[in-house]
């Protein structure tokens, strides 16, 4: 087994430096313009035809899913159903990200889901959750995510914050565990509804020892649905771009359409909505 994999199963997630070269984040660069767009006008559209984003995705179950920062209505927070949307990604970039998960794993993963998070300056607090909480509607319990920095992240940008050595940390405090592919793993008490639907509670959040991550474009990190992790708000004067590339293994079957499928009919649902800075359900 080498370092890197031994890294990742002890806890949990591993940072790669230049992941990506020159040419892989050009195309990035190029399929985020064109979708960013995309999901500007969309929002523009929805706030000048007085019609909700949820009443939108129930018609167009195979647009571009996007959701605005809780403060603007036409600003993007976050979009998604990128493959789908985008051949650069799909025929280039995911092979290459599955490749690296089982240059890992040794087992082939498969797209579960895809998204990026504009991170705008003033916005994007995402506070400390366990990601295996929003996807439990589908068979796969165990998940690895790869997220690629389009900008630099910084400290004052709101750069990931992941839990180190968490599963010692918290052992013998009763925690439920799961069987999963990588072993028994804890799932943490978090609050369930209103606004801080999917937090990790205050009480364990105190007990976990939190590290920075910071990372330059190109840079990949690669981490697993069980990590706490969180990222503060952007207090830079620039955005902190992000992808999301979240795989699970393929012998549990491929959840792709169907976990977007979901999501399109019930935009509102706040278990896709997991600590994140954004208002789902007002009318536009």
């Amino acid at each position: 087994m080498s370092d890197q994999q031994q890294k990742f199963i002890e806890q949990g997630y591993i940072v790669l430096e230049k992941g990506l070269d020159a040419t892989d984040m050009g195309l990035l660069e190029q399929s985020n313009a064109q979708l960013y767009q995309q999901a500007q006008a969309l929002l523009e559209d929805a706030v000048a035809g007085q019609y909700t984003l949820s009443n939108y995705y129930k018609e167009a179950a195979d647009d571009l899913i996007v959701v605005p920062e809780i403060d603007n209505p036409t600003k993007v927070c976050r979009y998604e159903y990128i493959r789908a949307c985008n051949q650069s990604v799909r025929e280039h970039l995911v092979p290459k990200l599955q490749q690296y998960i089982k240059g890992l794993t040794g087992v082939d993963f498969v797209l579960f889901k895809d998204k990026c998070n504009a991170k705008n300056p003033g916005g994007g607090a995402f506070e400390p959750h366990q990601d295996v909480i929003a996807y439990n509607k589908f068979k796969p319990n165990y998940h690895i995510t790869v997220a690629i920095f389009l900008d630099e992240s910084t400290k004052e940008n709101g750069c990931l914050h992941f839990a180190k050595n968490y599963r010692a940390d918290l052992a013998g405090k009763g925690i439920n565990r799961f069987t999963t592919p990588a072993g028994e793993l804890q799932v943490l008490p978090s609050d369930s509804g209103g606004s801080k639907n999917g937090n990790i509670t205050d009480e364990i959040c105190q007990q976990i020892n939190w590290q920075e991550i910071l990372a330059k474009p190109g840079d990949i990190v690669i981490f697993d649905s069980y990590v706490p992790h969180y990222s503060n708000k952007n207090e830079s004067k620039y955005p902190r771009r992000a992808m999301f590339f979240t795989f699970n293994a393929k012998s549990d079957g491929d959840f792709y359409q169907a976990y977007y499928q979901m999501k399109h009919a019930e935009f509102d649902n706040p278990a896709f909505h997991i600590a994140t800075p954004t208002a789902h359900s007002q009318t536009l």
